[in-house]
């Protein structure tokens, strides 16, 4: 006679059978996969939220930084007629603001910080835009250096904030910005 041994265990409670064959590696492998690339989706994710992010700073803080950068001070503050003038649009909406740029009408030099809500930043970059297309048409025709330092202008917009500058020194300009509000 043969003897059956009875699992003391319930059926519900006993193990699966691990498996050993050939298809384990490649299940273990494709696990690893998935978690290594949610782990990087997080931190790409991380990384996007975090670079147009901002720090709340108070607005005179970026006021000396910028007026403080080379080559501001060869340059002009602008007032609000200053700026709708030049922008052809009005800074009112903003919560704050500053401009400067040149008197001369042969030098495209000018930076511009803004803070405000996002309705507020969106007609001005709107603005912007218009600006430097119009700007770009006057001198792509003579004016080689100022049709170079149009191409290259920066506009940033990280969190209340919107950014502009064109000019030779518009790398040091969105350097003390972005020292600023990081």
């Amino acid at each position: 006679m043969t003897e059956h041994r009875v699992s003391a265990r319930p059926a519900a409670q006993r193990r699966a059978p691990q498996r050993r064959g050939p298809g384990a590696g490649a299940q273990r492998r494709y696990a690893i996969v998935k978690w290594a690339l949610l782990a990087a989706l997080i931190a790409y994710a991380v990384l996007v939220v975090g670079a147009n992010s901002a720090r709340n700073v108070d607005f005179s803080v970026i006021r000396s930084a910028i007026a403080a950068a080379p080559g501001v001070s060869g340059l002009n503050a602008l007032d609000e007629n200053g700026f709708q003038e030049r922008m052809d649009a009005s800074p009112t909406p903003c919560e704050d603001w500053l401009m400067f740029g040149s008197d001369d009408i042969m030098d495209v030099s000018e930076v511009m910080v803004a803070k405000g809500n996002a309705a507020a930043l969106d007609d001005l970059e709107s603005a912007l835009q218009r600006r430097l297309e119009a700007q770009l048409a006057v001198f792509r025709s003579y004016g080689v250096n100022q049709k170079d330092l149009l191409e290259g202008a920066r506009v940033l917009r990280r969190g209340d904030y919107l950014f502009y500058a064109v000019g030779e020194s518009a790398d040091q300009w969105e350097d003390a910005f972005l020292a600023c509000i990081r």
